[in-house]
């Protein structure tokens, strides 16, 4: 059974208030979790492909090895931005309920 699968989004969603969801905090948040889900993704798949080139007795020299990180980079990312594994919503859904309690009432910011 995939973990992943078995975390319910709606848990934490139901929580929040939906307006959190709505603010600028939540949506920079959103694009932080996604980078995070990307970043970690990018690395274990370097990782993977230099045990695959090490084990398989491939040479060190990689002429390319710049440009194949880059795509690896590029993919990563564009799979964490149209969903990805989920990773990303599992940590937003844990700090956006700190968005949620830290955020302050308007007008709560008395001006006098």
């Amino acid at each position: 059974m995939n973990p992943l699968q078995a975390y319910s989004v709606k848990t934490y969603r139901g929580e929040v208030p939906p307006e959190v969801h709505d603010t600028a905090e939540a949506r920079k948040l959103k694009e932080s979790c996604q980078q995070f889900e990307s970043i970690l993704w990018a690395q274990m798949w370097k990782k993977m492909k230099a045990n695959a080139r090490a084990i398989g007795g491939g040479s060190d020299s990689r002429p390319w090895g710049p440009l194949e990180d880059l795509s690896v980079e590029m993919a990563s990312e564009e799979l964490a931005k149209s969903g990805g594994s989920g990773m990303w919503k599992i940590l937003y859904d844990q700090m956006v309920t700190n968005l949620a309690v830290t955020k302050k009432p308007e007008g709560a910011e008395g001006d006098a």
